[in-house]
């Protein structure tokens, strides 16, 4: 009997395929009720959806104000300046408040209050799919979607502090949904040099690491200056300036996420100095990591 090549057992084709790496990292999903939910400017680097069975919360961006609905989600890229609001009172200052829950009972005892519901993901895609226009995107919900969320809701419900192997998938299902349905003339057309894809790639893989030009050069067999050259010619900022974004891009993702000590946040992305950290963190965001923890977090 004659054998076929190993190869041809794995893949019959000859030729390799590309494939895009979609990697999803969920930040967290709650589901909870609302009494005040009066921000401005909420602009981070990580995706959200929201969703609300009860509806009478709204988000805005430039002009364009959405009521989140049972039979819709709604879908924030990173970097979008919104702001948001709830029927029950327009407070001249910022605030956020509300209740956890644990039963489907509850909720309608706090509707009669005068509050609404709110589920809320918050994850983190590779920068390739970073790529989109600032804006707030309404997908609709099939009657199958709508029973998925509700499902979603509960386990929030039933499992407060953590998201076991089901729930996660059923998330990022729901997520894959949301992406797929946006529309493909609001993602930005990838132009970027592949070399320099590679660097990006890498550079988010090793933020904790000494990333020198000369180095990130030699990953895509360039001189260290013409490397240099093209990613400002890409990105439209220095290698540098683009590492230190995503540096503290990193870090507010720790202070949100994270019980980490400071120094350790400081250290994981790439500060061997708690002061330098503390200063560049400062100098971009208007506040210290110490008081920005407080200002998120409440402590």
């Amino acid at each position: 009997m004659h054998n076929l090549p190993e190869q041809q057992k794995y893949d019959p084709w000859e030729v390799k395929q590309e494939i895009a790496d979609i990697k999803i990292e969920i930040h967290c999903s709650r589901y909870w009720m609302l009494s005040e939910w009066e921000c401005e400017n909420l602009s981070l680097p990580f995706w959200r959806i929201y969703h609300s069975r009860l509806g009478g919360s709204f988000v805005s961006f430039k002009g364009h104000e959405v009521e989140l609905a049972r039979d819709m989600l709604v879908l924030i890229p990173p970097y979008t300046a919104f702001s948001s609001h709830i029927n029950v009172k327009n407070l001249k200052n910022e605030s956020i408040k509300g209740v956890k829950i644990a039963s489907e009972e509850q909720i309608e005892q706090y509707r009669k209050t005068g509050l609404t519901d709110q589920f809320f993901v918050h994850f983190h895609l590779d920068y390739l799919f970073n790529k989109i226009k600032c804006d707030i995107y309404k997908i609709e919900l099939s009657d199958y979607w709508e029973q998925e969320i509700k499902s979603i809701e509960q386990d929030r419900l039933k499992n407060q502090n953590s998201i076991d192997f089901r729930s996660n998938i059923k998330i990022t299902g729901l997520i894959l949904y949301a992406l797929q349905n946006l529309s493909a003339a609001v993602w930005e057309t990838n132009t970027i040099d592949n070399r320099i894809l590679k660097v990006i790639k890498y550079i988010e893989a090793n933020i904790s690491n000494e990333l020198t030009n000369s180095y990130l050069s030699s990953i895509v067999n360039l001189a260290t200056n013409s490397f240099a050259r093209l990613f400002r010619d890409s990105l439209h900022c220095s290698v540098q300036q683009y590492i230190q974004k995503k540096r503290i891009d990193a870090a507010i993702i720790f202070l949100h996420y994270s019980d980490l000590e400071i120094d350790d946040i400081a250290s994981k992305c790439g500060y061997y100095d708690r002061s330098h950290f503390s200063k560049t963190f400062k100098r971009i965001t208007g506040v210290a990591p110490v008081s920005y923890r407080k200002k998120v977090r409440g402590y």
